[in-house]
């Protein structure tokens, strides 16, 4: 049961920023208008991140399945800045 809520909180933090940054990305309007709503859902959605981890059987297989969400996430954070540019 602790594995799995440190999974959540540990790793739930930067997917839950990568995915907001994936979004702010791909929208075509990259201006300040839509950063405040964005850091205003960053905590919820970190909340639904933690909430969801305690749907795994078991501890280690929330940070095998968070860690492989987060490198995705950054990893399509990385290509579409530098694929873009």
């Amino acid at each position: 049961m602790m594995a799995r809520c440190l999974a959540g909180t540990l790793l739930g933090f930067p997917l839950a920023a990568a995915l907001l940054a994936l979004a702010l990305q791909l929208l075509p309007d990259r201006g300040a208008a839509f950063l405040i709503p964005a850091l205003i859902l960053l905590f919820p959605l970190w909340t639904g991140v933690m909430a969801g981890a305690y749907m795994f059987r078991s501890g280690p297989r929330a940070w095998l399945v968070l860690g492989a969400a987060n490198t995705l996430a950054f990893l399509a954070l990385w290509a579409g800045r530098h694929v873009g540019s």
